[in-house]
């Protein structure tokens, strides 16, 4: 909020919704922030950072998906009780989560607005201490591949997300992941330049 107790312009869905004025800003400061880092970890922090900021959350993950389950990045925001902000590689089951996994694999995403669906039912049986708010998740998807997941989280007293959020939240992840696969294996695609 401003001063005069007006929301911030970077407040989107707050103030109309994703306009497409709005997904066209947000996309120009998401590819702005990624293209100024360079690194896995720069520049996943960056699009963290910068999603965090956008959908006006409490906290935002990017995680990779691959054969030996989840591997979080980076945690940027309200950290729970024993995250941090760049984790160890420490993969957990995708098996953990089948109905969120199966959505993203599908290549559109989840959303918990509240504590009786399914989504939040799969979370809090992993964590049981999980507070009370929604969250969402949108894959990452890499040279056709889903590779990773955005994941956002507001607190109970923000509005809850939208399925229009997940929409504009997929569209974002669509440009971290066109740089994903450089950086997870840069050495080949300077190979082939």
């Amino acid at each position: 909020m401003t001063p005069e107790g007006e929301p911030s312009a970077r407040v989107y869905r707050y103030l109309n919704g994703w306009s497409p004025a709005a997904r066209v800003s947000a996309a120009t400061r998401v590819r702005a922030a990624i293209s100024s880092h360079e690194g896995l970890l720069p520049v996943s922090e960056a699009f963290a950072e910068a999603t965090l900021e956008l959908f006006v959350a409490s906290a935002s993950s990017i995680t990779l998906l691959d054969d030996r389950g989840y591997r979080d990045l980076v945690n940027v925001g309200k950290l729970d009780p024993g995250d941090v902000r760049f984790p160890e590689d420490d993969p957990y089951s995708a098996v953990r989560f089948p109905r969120s996994t199966q959505l993203l694999l599908e290549g559109g995403g989840y959303l918990s607005a509240s504590n009786d669906n399914e989504i939040y039912h799969e979370f809090s049986a992993m964590w049981p201490q999980m507070p009370d708010g929604c969250f969402l998740g949108v894959p990452v998807v890499a040279a056709g591949e889903v590779r990773g997941e955005l994941y956002l989280a507001r607190e109970a007293h923000a509005p809850v997300f939208t399925n229009e959020d997940v929409d504009a939240a997929r569209d974002l992840a669509t440009l971290y992941g066109a740089v994903l696969p450089n950086l997870l294996d840069p050495a080949s695609n300077k190979a082939s330049d």
